[in-house]
């Protein structure tokens, strides 16, 4: 580590152990919890886990607390975000005042703006499962990381946060220009600092596109650690960052309102799921009952630490398969919702999933963007209340699809499912592309 990357990394561990050596604590419980999976004294703490997060459920929210006679999870229902968006406050533990609480939000992939409120503890198990997954990736506290991201859709870190931190944050939307793809390249070839990524799949993909029509010159950019994020990570991304970026990339499975649920190991395209934070089911796609190992289904995740606002038998709207390999069991296969690829009013692919941008607009239940033709787009809103900004909206919109587009807009009750239990965000119905 470079002498500023060690100091970060010293200042960080330094002042937790002021703090009473907390997050330390949780990072070495997550290692000895996932690195054992079989031992005794594991499967006894994950149990205990799991027996607490349901008693206090069932003894201190609204929403639980007719299950008081339950006798195992099973007995516990299948929630989404639509059930818990309307019963928000049920879900609320009385245990926990506002004061004391963490907001997150999110539009996820669905279009449907979602708020989670956390704990404290569970702030901090969360920072811990971020520093254990991302050492397992090759990457340390102190480094250089780069986020590629829909930065726009979220909220900014301050300057001071980004140098602390170490951060580099940089706008997906910019990656359509080749320029800025080049700048960021010829800042890596000349960092000192060691340098990793994070950030969405797509990104990385259409940076390796770009090294490829460049000549047989391109030099090796050297990363110590790349974690993709958001989105599936084919073969041929994992590839080109090895030849061009000298990294194993490995693909992130989670969401905004519970944390890391599962991460691909170094050279491994199965998922190892992150069981000492949550349990994670699969159920079939038409009943709430467990599959067979090998067979598509829900994921289902129950979040082991957030006693805020307890998540239990969440269906996140992802859909894969799980598996025993290697001894461990894991996620082989995950698959998020569908997402058709769009095109701005340039005919240019539009490669980020523009329904993020709802994560502003909390009035907000569901939102879809359909591409009717090259310049006109269409909007079916869910709005809870009268949507007072979509003029607004559409105004961001047009940052991305450019200002010839024609933006028409519709209010409806619901947007549709697929068979698959999924819901497409983005639609592309154009008969002649481009």
């Amino acid at each position: 580590m470079k002498l500023s990357e060690l100091l970060r990394n010293k200042i960080f561990w330094s002042v937790d152990f002021v703090k009473g050596g907390i997050k330390k604590k949780h990072f070495k419980e997550i290692q000895f919890l996932n690195e054992n999976p079989d031992e005794e004294e594991v499967i006894k703490k994950k149990q205990i886990a799991l027996k607490n997060i349901l008693a206090h459920a069932v003894t201190t929210t609204q929403y639980y607390k007719k299950l008081n006679n339950y006798n195992s999870i099973n007995d516990f229902p299948i929630v989404n975000k639509n059930i818990i968006r309307a019963y928000s406050d049920d879900f609320k533990s009385v245990k926990f005042s506002k004061n004391h609480n963490f907001k997150v939000r999110t539009s996820g992939s669905t279009g449907i703006p979602f708020e989670v409120f956390q704990n404290k503890l569970k702030k901090i198990r969360n920072i811990a499962d971020n520093l254990y997954f991302s050492e397992k990736a090759g990457f340390r506290l102190g480094f250089r990381i780069t986020y590629f991201r829909m930065w726009k859709a979220f909220e900014q870190k301050s300057p001071l946060v980004k140098f602390i931190q170490n951060i580099v944050p940089i706008d997906v939307f910019d990656l359509q220009k080749n320029e800025y793809k080049s700048s960021i390249l010829a800042n890596l070839f000349k960092s000192s600092a060691t340098n990793s990524w994070l950030g969405y799949a797509s990104s990385f993909e259409s940076i390796c596109k770009y090294l490829d029509k460049k000549n047989k010159t391109v030099p090796v950019y050297k990363l110590k650690s790349a974690i993709a994020i958001s989105e599936s990570l084919n073969a041929y991304t994992k590839q080109k960052m090895k030849i061009y970026f000298d990294v194993n990339v490995v693909s992130r499975y989670s969401n905004v309102e519970n944390g890391i649920l599962a991460q691909q190991p170094l050279n491994k395209d199965y998922f190892l799921i992150n069981e000492a934070s949550y349990l994670i089911e699969v159920l079939d796609l038409e009943s709430d009952t467990p599959v067979k190992n090998g067979k598509l289904g829900r994921i289902v995740v129950t979040d082991l630490y957030n006693y805020t606002m307890p998540i239990i038998r969440y269906d996140t709207g992802d859909v894969g398969i799980k598996n025993i390999i290697e001894g461990s069991t894991v996620l082989e296969k995950v698959h998020g919702r569908k997402i058709d690829t769009i095109y701005n009013t340039s005919g240019e692919v539009i490669n980020v999933n523009l329904i993020l941008l709802v994560n502003n607009y909390h009035e907000l239940k569901q939102c879809q963007l359909i591409q009717k033709s090259a310049k006109i787009y269409h909007l079916k809103l869910n709005s809870a209340k009268e949507f007072l900004r979509l003029e607004q909206f559409k105004t961001d919109l047009k940052q991305y699809l450019g200002e010839e587009a024609t933006i028409t807009s519709e209010y409806v009750d619901e947007i549709p499912l697929l068979a698959s239990g999924k819901r497409r965000v983005m639609v592309n119905e154009m008969n002649n592309k481009g």
